[in-house]
């Protein structure tokens, strides 16, 4: 489904009518019209289109398709700059530990403020 069809969807079972929502994002009919089937639009308006729909942005992009492959390594990964691969737990227990002796010491500075 193309995104002025996702639009008159909701058009329709909201009750709102196409110059309402031209209305409320400050454009002609028109021209929303072209930016719609254009696929033209600024962020920001497409912005202000979920607003008024009362719907979120990436409603628009969303498929009933399923996302993705499970058996298949996927593409975005949150480790972005850098792979230290499998986390090393002497280094762990260290960082713990060092962890646990600046808490100490923290709250022994609480304890003399009071």
């Amino acid at each position: 489904m193309d995104l002025k069809a996702k639009v008159l969807e909701i058009l329709e079972k909201e009750k709102y009518s196409f110059k309402e929502l031209a209305e409320y994002v400050n454009m002609s009919e028109a021209d929303l019209n072209t930016a719609l089937e254009t696929k033209k639009l600024e962020l920001r308006t497409l912005e202000l289109i979920s607003k008024g729909l009362k719907i979120p942005l990436y409603s628009f992009f969303r498929t009933k398709a399923s996302y993705g492959n499970p058996n298949e390594k996927p593409y975005y990964v949150n480790k972005l700059w850098e792979d230290k691969g499998p986390v090393n737990e002497l280094e762990l227990k260290e960082e713990i530990e060092f962890l646990k002796q600046l808490l100490a010491q923290k709250e022994e500075e609480l304890k003399s403020v009071k």
